[in-house]
């Protein structure tokens, strides 16, 4: 099939590969790679019999119909879950790399009948006392909705201090994978890197890649995924032709890559707002790509808009980027209608179904039509396309993980002793951005930062959890207490001049790993350090030092002290 056909059509009949739904639009050989995983190709009917036994294990407990938690990782084991799960009619509730409490949340928020365990234990699904095992299915919390009319379920941040359940629909999902493929067409000679972050919705694109257009999906290993230098030494010798990525990832292979990857022809930037900087920076690293700026939330459910960058033009690039026109399947508009900005409404046949607590999520709009709204602020330009200017609530984009204020706040109240809090968000001109946290405690409490720190990472997402504890023992002035917009790096107070750059820098590092006494002449990722955790590291210590550092450095400067005399050496008021 040639990049220039469109995948949709009738179901046909795929013997051999038992695609469900979508995938199965179009057939595919048996033995065709469908994905290579450490040098490993793996067939459709690979795929195909791991799926079946997967759904054979839900069929004999008789949980079709029902919601079934599944870990995501970057594994064969986790695609054939999810096909296994489609095709024995169970709803699968993607589960991210979180701490244990965190998974308990999710589970009992979508009702989860039953759990299987990380994807090295194939077989070990667990049954669940949520929603009870006599195979009758719970009555479906969404006014109005089948579970059969579901697709899967994923989560987002909340306001209570638990994780949102989002329903995604078939119909929604299936509309959303057609469109996108019908924008961004590839074919059996593409090469699609799985880098996506597991449990968010670009990783499905990737997912069902091979299905609908005959591209193999590459799974890089755990180091490497975690290594923005191994990452881009793999994409050159894999010969990588499609990436997607979030802005802060694309900006840490671009600094990491010694080279430029001349094999990329598309680029997709998800996940957060894409900046010139990261435009730039891809540009670079990608010179021979079309860099495809692609706007959406969970529950839309996939991309709505997109905006593309045609190979060489991202040299150019200015703020603000564009998030271009809607997608075939969906319709936008832009409220109020008779100004230039506004807020972004998404028709609801674009969305899914709603949220797992019975909340629904598209609402009447005065054309009695419904819509949801994004809670995005947008500007139409001259040309039709559109801007994103940023959120109209305390929700914000952490180097491509979402999440709610409210939610950071509400989970240090579970903390004994916490009487107050307030969580904040700085980012800077290229879109890193970091979250940080002060506490305020009773008199008599003997609440820290290393008690809080342990709470918060068994409760929320890992990317999302402060790069900076302050505990008080009072509340400051409530005006500006609680946060407005997002504050950027560059015009933070600097903090604590009485502090030592080695302070700042060891406590940034510890705030960030998670853990104290980090070797000073250890390579941060022997250290511990993941791409992601080096990036709230390198924001907390920009905010600290009031000034922007480039993450490219602690490449260049692998360790503490490597780095702290680099900083040294170029920054006046620390040297």
């Amino acid at each position: 099939m040639s990049r220039e056909d469109d995948p949709t059509g009738p179901v046909r009949d795929t013997t051999g590969t038992a695609a469900p739904g979508l995938l199965g639009r179009v057939p595919r050989d048996p033995s065709g790679v469908a994905l290579v995983h450490q040098d490993r190709d793996i067939t459709f009917g690979d795929i195909a019999a791991l799926g079946e036994e997967v759904g054979g294990v839900l069929r004999d407990h008789r949980l079709e119909g029902r919601v079934v938690g599944v870990p995501a990782d970057r594994s064969p084991e986790f695609v054939a879950r999810i096909v296994g799960a489609w095709s024995a009619g169970a709803v699968p509730a993607i589960l991210g790399d979180w701490g244990p409490e965190r998974v308990r949340n999710a589970l009992a928020a979508a009702g989860a009948a039953a759990a299987f365990g990380p994807s090295s234990t194939p077989a070990g699904l667990e049954l669940l006392d949520t929603a009870g095992n006599d195979g009758v299915p719970p009555p479906s919390r969404l006014a109005g909705t089948d579970w059969a009319d579901a697709s899967h379920i994923l989560f987002t941040s909340g306001t209570t201090g638990r994780p949102k359940g989002i329903v995604v629909g078939r119909a929604a999902f299936e509309a959303a994978g057609t469109s996108f493929f019908k924008a961004l067409p590839m074919d059996e000679s593409d090469r699609v890197a799985f880098l996506s972050r597991p449990g968010h919705d670009p990783s499905l694109r990737e997912l069902i890649a091979p299905w609908l257009t005959g591209a193999r999906l590459f799974i890089p290993d755990s180091r490497t995924a975690a290594d923005a230098r191994l990452m881009a030494d793999w994409l050159a010798k894999q010969s990588i032709t499609v990436l997607q990525g979030s802005p802060v990832l694309l900006q840490l292979m671009a600094g990491a890559s010694r080279v430029p990857v001349d094999s990329l022809r598309l680029v997709c930037s998800v996940g957060a707002r894409l900046t010139a900087a990261a435009l730039r920076a891809t540009a670079r690293f990608a010179p021979r790509a079309t860099i495809a700026n692609c706007y959406g939330a969970s529950e839309t459910p996939q991309v709505v808009c997109m905006h593309l960058v045609p190979p060489g033009a991202g040299a150019a690039g200015e703020d603000p980027v564009p998030i271009g026109r809607p997608l075939d399947h969906a319709e936008v508009r832009i409220v109020p209608a008779d100004g230039p900005e506004g807020r972004l409404h998404v028709e609801a046949d674009a969305c899914a179904l709603g949220y797992t607590d019975g909340t629904p999520l598209p609402a009447p709009g005065h054309d009695g039509r419904r819509w949801y709204d994004t809670g995005d602020i947008v500007r139409r330009l001259p040309d039709g396309s559109m801007c994103f200017l940023g959120r109209a609530d305390r929700q914000v984009q952490v180097n491509g993980t979402r999440v709610e204020l409210d939610e950071i706040e509400s989970t240090a109240a579970r903390v004994a002793g916490v009487v107050d809090s307030v969580a904040t968000f700085v980012e800077d001109s290229r879109g890193i951005g970091s979250v940080r946290l002060t506490v305020v405690r009773s008199p008599a409490a003997a609440v820290d930062g290393d008690t809080l720190h342990a709470v918060l990472s068994e409760h929320l997402d890992p990317a999302v959890v402060p790069s900076r504890i302050e505990v008080r023992d009072a509340s400051p002035e409530r005006d500006g207490w609680k946060q407005g917009p997002p504050a950027a790096a560059g015009d933070a107070r600097r903090e604590d001049r009485a502090a030592t750059l080695r302070d700042v820098l060891d406590e940034s590092a510890r705030s960030a790993l998670g853990r104290g006494d980090i070797d000073p002449d250890g390579g941060f990722f022997d250290a511990g350090f993941t791409s992601m955790s080096l990036m709230r590291f390198v924001s907390e210590v920009s905010v600290r030092l009031g000034t922007e550092i480039s993450p490219v450095l602690v490449y260049r400067y692998p360790t503490l002290n490597a780095f702290a005399e680099h900083l040294r050496a170029n920054l006046d008021e620390w040297a």
